[in-house]
């Protein structure tokens, strides 16, 4: 049994992890920035997991789950950087999102008749936010991506590094996507292009760095899930999302500084 720490847990793909470790008879303490939507997830989907409020961009709140861990527990196995926000789908559309996925499951068929018929009417309306390119992104949109996607992981690491050297072998999985590999940087979705793609680097560094202290760093992309982030045109369902993930938690000997993607090695 692993002590596995989830940040960003109460939702989308961090939800299905803390559901898929806990079926395997992990601790799994969920990570939530609201507690009391971490409390609502974790009682309709998961109920023993352990629900603590984070939030990976204060420092005040990870040091409060840093004592929690260790007065409880005394180590950390696995740390799985899974909070993160992007920026295509526009913040409060959540529910006219879900209704509009009803109206295309009812009256559209195929991915493709879905997207020529509904992505026009969603971007129009504000529901999917227009397309930045790297010459016309707010650089402040940037560095709000970078201080979660990026340097929420970083804090995350930085501050669990003692917790994770008193475990037997370490891990820590940092969720990035295949929008940060360098071989797929095209100038769309800037901001979150590029703070995947410092993810990436900040998994290599921290590999490295690591290494001697027996804790293993890789990173792993989802695919384009069906979440709150990756709105209703998504052909995975966040169970598929969070299934590499999972297994990379609950194996026993892993590499480290690399990247998967189903459960299989990609390039950067």
């Amino acid at each position: 049994m692993r002590i596995i720490l989830v940040t960003g847990g109460n939702r989308g793909i961090g939800l299905e992890i803390c559901r898929q470790l806990e079926s395997l008879g992990h601790t799994v303490i969920m990570g939530s920035r609201h507690l009391e939507k971490g409390q609502e997830a974790a009682e309709a989907f998961c109920k023993n997991v352990v629900v603590q409020q984070l939030d990976v961009t204060d420092e005040l709140s990870i040091m409060r789950l840093y004592a929690f861990i260790h007065e409880n527990y005394g180590r950390l196995d696995v740390l799985i950087n899974n909070a993160g926000i992007g920026e295509s789908i526009q913040s409060g559309a959540q529910t006219t999102t879900v209704r509009i996925r009803e109206i295309m499951v009812r009256k559209c068929s195929g991915i493709w008749k879905i997207a020529r018929t509904t992505v026009p009417f969603m971007r129009r309306t504000g529901i999917i936010a227009r397309n930045d390119k790297a010459e016309t992104v707010s650089i402040d949109k940037v560095k709000l991506l970078y201080d979660t996607n990026l340097f929420g992981s970083w804090r995350m690491i930085q501050a669990f590094i003692p917790l994770l050297e008193k475990s037997e072998k370490g891990q820590i999985i940092n969720i990035s996507s295949g929008s940060g590999s360098l071989n797929a940087l095209s100038g769309s979705y800037p901001a979150y292009s590029m703070s995947k793609a410092s993810l990436n680097a900040l998994t290599l560094m921290f590999s490295n760095e690591l290494k001697g202290k027996g804790i293993s760093v890789n990173a792993m992309c989802p695919g384009w899930v069906k979440t709150d982030m990756g709105g209703p045109l998504a052909p995975l369902q966040a169970w598929q999302g969070a299934d590499t993930a999972v297994w990379l938690a609950d194996s026993e000997d892993l590499p480290t500084g690399k990247f998967f993607k189903n459960r299989e090695e990609i390039g950067w």
